[in-house]
C-alpha cells in the first residue's frame, strides 16, 4: 500500500498528522532544514515524538536537505548523532557530502534523495539507487507517464509531491534568494522572490508565482503507477492545515466515492489555507494555467460576489448570498480591482434581513458590516472565506494520553533490611537508612514496591523486571519508596546520559579527525582557463586563433549537430551533459554523447546525477559541474570517489579557500559567470497569456521587479531567469588562491567578437 506522508513543522503538527490518517511524517530539526523558519524540532521533542510515532508503528523521516559549510561539519555530526540514536525511519537529504557521512559513519541510515538534487528521469533514481539510497523524492514537474517509467526501476523506492506550494525553478536549481537577498533556498532560507511582481511586456504581474498543488484524484493513478509515498508540502503551515489535508487524502486513498463528503474536505482546506490550485504536468506536459499572475498569498472559499451595500447605525455593510456557513469572527477576504493582495477582515456584525445574528446558513442573504476605512469595494468583487470557527472545531487536535519516552530499559532490585533499604539497577546503588517494622502483610508491601517504581514519570526509564528481596516481612513506608526510586532512576539517567554524551563525542571526534582536510603546500605557477559555454562558433574561433584556454565544455543539447566537433582536438574538448533532460531528452543526448565517445572523445561533464548512469561504465575524464553542490570537503570527496578529475565549487561557499588549498588540482573555480537565477519548465509567456506564443522556443528580453533588471531567456523551450549583467569574481578567487579559473559563455545572447574581448580583460 503506498505510504501518505505529511509535515510536521512542529511537534503539534505531528500528532495531527497521525491523528488523520499519515503512515509518516518528515520533519526537521534546528539545523540544515530546508525550512530553517519553521518551528522545528528540539532535540527532546523529536526523541519524545520519534518514540510515540514508533508505539503506534508509524515512521518519522528527517529532513537534513540543505548545502553545508566546512564549518558547520560539527554541528552536523551532532544531528546526525540524534537522528542515528532513535532510529529515525529515513534521513533526506540534498547534499552528496552529507549522504556521504552518513553511509560511512551512520549506516544503519537509510538514505532518501530530496527534490533538492533535482532527480527527474530514471537515469538519476538509477544513479541514486547504485551510491546506496533507498528513495527518492522525484521533481514535481514530472508527467505520469514520466513516473511510471520511473517506478519501473528497481530496488529504490520513489516519492512524490501530491500537494502544497509549488517553486516556479527545479528545485535545488533556484538561486534567485542567494544572489539577491543572501538567503539561500540550498540552505532552508529562500525569501519567495519568485512570488513578488515582475515588469513586463509592459505589464506588471506575478509572473513566477505558482498556483498550489493539489493532485486530488490523481493520486489514484499514482498509487497504481507504482509510486511508493505520497507525500503532502506544509512544514511552515499550521497543525490545522496539516489535519485537513492529511484527511483529505487518506479519504481518497480509502476509497471515498461520496462526492459531497470530498467535496467538503477540499472547501474546509480551502477555508484554511489555499492559493488556487493546478496538477501542474501530471496530465499534461504543456500545461499554461500554472501561474496566478494577479494576485498573491491566501484566498480562501470563493462563497459569493458583492451584490449591493446597505448600512446601519453610520456602518456599511457587503450584501451577497453566500454558499457557505459563516459565523462571527471568521474571516473574510475580498478582491480588489488592480490589487495583488485581497482585502481582509473579522466578520464581527452579521446581520440577515438587518437583524444582528451569531452565524448564518449556506444559500442565505447575508450583510457583514466592513471595517472603518475600507477600501473602494465594487459590485462583483469575489468574497472568500478565509477562516472558518466551525472548520477549527472540525479539526480538533487531540495530544496523546501518554508517550512512551523511555528508552533505557531497566532490571532492578529492591533489597528491604532492618535498618537500609536499597535498590540496585546493574552497579548502579542507591540505598535509604532507617529503622522498618514488620508488614501487617507481604502482598501489600509487595504491590506498594511495585507501583512505586513503576512511576517512571518523565524520565526515559523503562521498568523491564523488578525483583524484591523481603525475607523478614518488613514494611517500608511509601514515602521512602519514592523518594528511594526517584534517586535511583536520577542515578540510572545521570550515568546513562553521561556515558552516552561521552560515546558521542569520542566518535564525533574521531570523524572530524577523520574528515579534516589536508591542506597542500604547492609552488607559485600560473592559473588554468577553462570556458564552458553553449555557442560552437566561439569554440571553433578560439581554437583557431590559438587562445591560451587549457579547456572547452561544451554543453549538449538535442538541437546541437555533432559532426561540427569531430575535426576539433580531442584533448581540448569537453562535452557536458545538461543538469536538466526529461524523458524525451535525455536519449537523444546519450546518443550523442556516445557518438562523441565512440569518436575518440573521452572528456565529459556532468550537471546532475543522472549522467553519472550514461559514464559508468566507461573510461572517460570525468567532471562535475556546480548544479551538483559542493561546498565542503566531504562533498569534494564524494566527488573524487566517483572517479571524477575535477568539480566546480558552489558559487554559494562563502569562502572556498580551504577547498582550493586542500584541491589545487581538482576545485575549479567560477570567475566570470551567467547563473541561472532559474530555471524552470513554465514559460511565463505562456502562462500569461494562457496559451503558447509559438516562439520556437527560444526568446530573450529585459524584465524588472523590485529586485533589478534581469534577463529572461527562453532556451528550447525552459526558461532561465539571469541576473542583468554576468558576474566577475576573477581576483576575489585570486585572492583565495585558486588554480583553475572557469569562465562561462552560457545562456546569454552575445556576438563572439564580445565573447572574446570580455575573455582577453579577464587573463590579461
Amino acid at each position: 500500500m503506498v505510504e501518505l506522508l505529511a509535515p510536521a513543522g512542529q511537534l503539534d503538527s505531528g500528532y495531527a498528522a497521525f491523528k488523520y490518517g499519515a503512515d509518516a511524517v518528515y520533519l526537521g530539526l534546528t539545523r540544515f532544514s530546508a525550512r530553517a523558519e519553521a518551528e522545528n524540532f528540539t532535540q527532546d521533542d523529536f526523541e519524545k515524538f520519534v518514540r510515540f510515532a514508533h508505539s503506534i508503528s508509524k515512521k518519522v523521516l528527517v529532513a537534513v536537505n540543505t548545502v553545508f559549510f566546512e564549518e558547520e561539519m560539527p554541528e552536523l555530526i551532532d544531528t546526525l548523532q540524534i537522528i542515528d540514536s532513535e532510529k529515525a525511519d529515513g534521513i533526506i537529504v540534498q547534499d552528496i557530502g552529507t549522504a556521504r557521512l552518513v553511509k560511512k559513519y551512520f549506516p544503519n541510515l537509510r538514505l532518501h534523495g530530496s527534490t533538492q538534487m533535482a532527480v527527474h528521469n530514471r537515469q538519476g533514481v538509477e544513479t541514486l539507487r547504485d551510491l546506496g539510497f533507498k528513495r527518492v523524492v522525484l521533481a514535481r514537474e514530472l508527467t505520469l507517464e514520466e513516473i511510471k517509467d520511473i517506478c519501473r526501476v528497481p530496488d529504490i523506492e520513489k516519492e512524490v509531491f501530491i500537494h502544497g506550494a509549488l517553486c516556479y525553478s527545479y528545485s535545488g536549481l533556484c538561486l534567485f534568494s542567494s544572489v539577491y537577498a543572501s538567503r539561500s533556498a540550498n540552505r532552508g532560507k529562500c525569501v519567495y522572490p519568485c512570488r513578488e511582481a515582475f515588469h513586463i511586456n509592459g505589464q506588471t504581474k506575478h509572473i513566477f508565482s505558482m498556483k498550489d498543488l493539489a493532485q486530488n484524484e490523481n493520486v489514484l493513478s499514482l498509487e497504481q503507477a507504482g509510486v511508493s509515498a505520497l507525500k503532502i508540502e506544509g512544514r511552515k503551515k499550521s497543525p490545522l492545515y496539516v489535519s485537513a489535508v492529511t484527511d483529505y487524502y487518506r479519504s481518497l486513498l480509502n476509497g471515498e466515492k461520496n462526492q459531497k463528503v470530498l467535496k467538503q474536505k477540499q472547501n474546509d482546506i480551502c477555508c484554511i489555507f489555499s492559493r488556487p490550485t493546478t496538477d501542474l504536468y501530471l496530465t499534461k506536459k504543456k500545461n499554461f494555467d500554472v501561474v496566478d499572475p494577479d494576485v498573491v498569498g491566501h484566498r480562501g472559499l470563493k462563497i459569493g460576489k458583492v451584490e449591493h451595500f446597505s448600512s446601519y447605525g453610520g456602518k456599511r455593510y457587503i450584501c451577497f448570498k453566500t454558499t457557505a456557513d459563516i459565523e462571527r469572527h471568521d474571516g473574510i477576504q475580498i478582491d480588489l480591482p488592480k490589487m495583488s493582495k485581497p482585502f481582509g477582515f473579522s466578520a464581527q456584525d452579521i446581520r440577515i434581513g438587518g437583524k444582528q445574528v451569531f452565524e448564518v446558513k449556506a444559500k442565505s442573504a447575508v450583510e457583514i458590516a466592513l471595517p472603518e476605512k475600507s477600501p473602494f469595494i465594487p459590485v462583483g468583487a469575489v468574497v472568500y472565506l478565509a477562516s472558518s470557527g466551525a472548520v477549527k472545531r472540525t479539526y480538533p487536535l487531540e495530544k496523546p494520553e501518554k508517550i512512551i519516552t523511555g528508552n533505557i530499559k531497566a532490571s532492578i532490585l529492591v533489597s528491604i533490611q532492618q535498618d537500609c533499604v536499597s535498590a540496585q539497577e546493574g552497579k548502579r546503588r542507591v540505598c535509604i537508612r532507617g529503622s522498618f517494622s514488620s508488614a501487617k502483610s507481604l502482598d501489600a508491601m509487595q504491590k506498594a514496591v511495585c507501583e512505586a517504581f513503576s512511576k517512571t514519570g518523565n524520565t526515559p526509564v523503562i521498568l523491564e523486571n523488578l525483583k524484591v528481596e523481603n525475607q523478614n516481612g518488613l514494611f517500608v513506608p511509601l514515602s521512602v519508596l519514592n523518594d528511594l526510586r526517584r534517586q535511583l532512576y536520577r542515578k540510572i539517567c545521570d550515568e546513562y546520559y553521561s556515558d552516552l554524551i561521552s560515546l558521542k563525542n569520542v566518535k564525533k571526534q574521531e570523524i572530524l579527525n577523520n574528515e579534516k582536510p589536508v591542506f597542500q603546500t604547492l609552488p607559485e605557477r600560473g592559473c588554468s582557463y577553462h570556458i564552458k559555454t553553449d555557442d560552437a562558433g566561439l569554440v571553433k574561433l578560439f581554437l583557431q586563433k590559438k587562445e591560451p584556454v587549457d579547456e572547452f565544455v561544451f554543453e549538449l543539447n538535442c538541437r546541437e549537430n555533432i559532426d561540427q566537433f569531430l575535426d576539433m582536438p580531442k584533448t581540448k574538448i569537453r562535452f557536458s551533459l545538461p543538469a536538466v533532460a526529461r524523458k524525451d531528452e535525455v536519449g537523444q543526448l546519450m546518443q550523442k554523447a556516445k557518438m562523441l565517445y565512440d569518436a575518440g572523445f573521452k572528456k565529459f561533464e556532468i550537471a546532475n546525477v543522472w549522467g553519472l548512469q550514461f559514464l559508468k561504465d566507461k573510461k572517460v575524464d570525468m567532471g562535475f559541474d556546480w548544479p551538483i553542490y559542493v561546498a565542503n570537503s566531504s562533498a569534494a570527496r564524494a566527488v573524487l570517489d566517483t572517479g571524477a578529475s575535477y568539480f566546480v565549487v558552489s558559487p554559494e561557499t562563502p569562502d572556498p579557500t580551504d577547498l582550493f588549498a586542500a584541491f589545487p588540482f581538482q576545485a575549479q573555480a567560477l570567475i566570470y559567470r551567467d547563473l541561472p537565477l532559474f530555471v524552470s519548465e513554465t514559460c511565463p509567456y505562456a502562462a500569461l497569456n494562457a496559451r503558447c506564443l509559438h516562439c520556437s522556443g527560444m526568446r530573450e528580453e529585459v524584465i524588472t521587479s523590485k529586485y533589478g533588471e534581469f534577463l529572461s531567456v527562453m532556451k528550447n523551450c525552459r526558461h532561465f531567469l539571469l541576473a542583468k549583467n554576468p558576474v566577475d569574481k576573477k581576483q576575489e578567487m585570486l585572492k583565495r588562491k585558486a588554480r583553475l579559473l572557469r569562465i562561462e559563455f552560457i545562456h546569454r545572447k552575445e556576438s563572439i567578437a564580445k565573447r572574446l574581448d570580455i575573455f582577453h580583460r579577464l587573463i590579461y
